[in-house]
């Protein structure tokens, strides 16, 4: 099944069932009418740290005023309650989170970097649960993958939290393998910086580069857990091998899963303006559009994983 019979095959599914929008849209009105959570006076102690010229000698003046510009917009747009929405790993499609803050939004302000670590970790964690239920759910609409779609709701949360766990532990093992690599060579760049910004600024391009490849590669982790229900090392395993051996098709299906969203945002960011009716609108029909296309994800992988192999796994299954 290619790309655009996946993408139909998944709306086909979504059909009227509409309790699978149930997540992503609570997860939207919870973020429209809930104050949002600021952290900007910590971007903005950030941004003075470039004003003391004994830490920033050497860097163009140029490259100064664009950094803690920089750092001030994006403590002014910065709401760590969006880290309860998990769209990168999980694929939870939110319309809030793309849009930043509303017109007329509350703001709540923390300064405490402590506490803004704390709320930090406590978000993560509850988006990887909220995203691994929302997951569950669709793979327990498909015909496919290797996961008993007959459990008990008693089953089904046990189910749901032993992928929780293995999901988390896969976040831990992966941010830990990246900081090994990235601390010291982030540092390495920054003292390049002092005598040749352009080559500096190319290594740090570099390294930004090689992290996405190697999330690429990841990419069907969570479709491994949770459809198939395997364990941690088969999971990264099998997306390496299902990358490498659907390369293209694999990079057809996330650009063009990307323009959707895209192009469907510029029309969301408009629509959203014309509150609350506009808004509620767009909430709804980002939630299908999204849910729709976590649901061909999910076919796409299983597909993909059975063009591969060549094999249906036990009981004839996709």
């Amino acid at each position: 099944m290619g790309i655009i019979d996946s993408l139909s095959a998944g709306y086909r599914y979504l059909g009227w069932r509409l309790y699978l929008l149930l997540i992503p849209v609570l997860l939207d009105l919870m973020l429209w009418f809930t104050p949002r959570l600021s952290i900007a006076p910590l971007f903005e102690r950030a941004a003075r740290l470039y004003a003391d010229p004994t830490l920033t000698q050497g860097l163009p003046a140029d490259m100064i005023t664009m950094v803690q510009e920089g750092l001030t917009k994006t403590g002014q747009g910065f709401n760590l309650l969006d880290f309860l929405v998990n769209s990168s790993l999980l694929h939870v499609p939110s319309l809030l989170v793309v849009l930043g803050p509303l017109s007329g939004a509350a703001i709540r302000t923390i300064g405490d970097p402590l506490r803004a670590l704390g709320l930090f970790v406590l978000f993560s964690l509850l988006s990887l649960w909220v995203g691994v239920l929302f997951i569950d759910l669709l793979a327990r609409q498909l015909p496919v993958g290797a996961g008993d779609k007959t459990l008990s709701f008693q089953g089904f949360m046990l189910s749901s939290l032993r992928h929780w766990f293995k999901l988390v532990l896969f976040v831990i093992l992966t941010t830990v393998c990246v900081l090994v690599v990235y601390v010291p060579v982030s540092i390495s760049a920054t003292l390049i910086m002092f005598l040749s910004p352009g080559i500096g600024l190319f290594v740090l391009l570099l390294l930004s580069g090689l992290f996405f490849v190697l999330y690429f590669y990841l990419y069907f982790v969570p479709a491994g857990l949770i459809l198939d229900n395997l364990g941690l090392r088969a999971a990264v395993v099998q997306s390496f091998r299902l990358v490498r051996a659907n390369f293209w098709s694999t990079v057809g299906f996330f650009l063009l899963t990307y323009l959707i969203n895209g192009g469907f945002g510029l029309l969301f960011e408009r629509l959203a303006t014309y509150q609350p009716l506009g808004t509620l609108a767009s909430i709804l029909v980002n939630a299908y559009l999204g849910t729709g296309m976590a649901l061909a994800l999910l076919i796409f992988y299983r597909t993909q994983l059975l063009r591969t192999t060549g094999e249906l796994l036990p009981g004839g299954q996709l």
